[in-house]
């Protein structure tokens, strides 16, 4: 079952695959915001980092041309909109650290009568 959200320029689902893509458990997130955020250099940088493996924001930050500020940014878009999450991690002298990660495997874009629609797959 899945839950879509209208905006004005079309429909974002991100869903869960299974093996035949039937079945899907849905979250909905805005289309312009992850199409916003593919457009930009710094969100595609970090979501290409995190390709990866897990990363806090301070490796983020030594890895990347970009402020403190503007990995912050881009980390928190990028979790308002589905495509990455933080799992704390504690380091061995006790700090709690967040490591980012990605949340998707694959990113589906359709064109239709309807609009844009953007299927965020697990």
């Amino acid at each position: 079952m899945s839950t879509t959200q209208q905006s004005h320029r079309g429909v974002v689902q991100s869903a869960a695959a299974t093996t035949e893509k039937t079945r899907r458990a849905a979250t909905a997130v805005e289309t312009d915001a992850v199409l916003e955020l593919l457009s930009d250099e710094y969100a595609r940088q970090v979501l290409e980092s995190l390709c990866d493996r897990p990363a806090t924001a301070p490796a983020l930050v030594e890895s990347m041309a970009a402020s403190r500020a503007t990995v912050y940014r881009r980390l928190n878009d990028l979790e308002a909109a589905g495509l990455i999450a933080p799992a704390v991690a504690v380091d061995p002298d006790g700090h709690h650290r967040k490591r980012y990660h990605l949340i998707v495997d694959d990113l589906q874009l359709q064109f239709g009568a309807d609009g844009i629609e953007i299927t965020l797959v697990d």
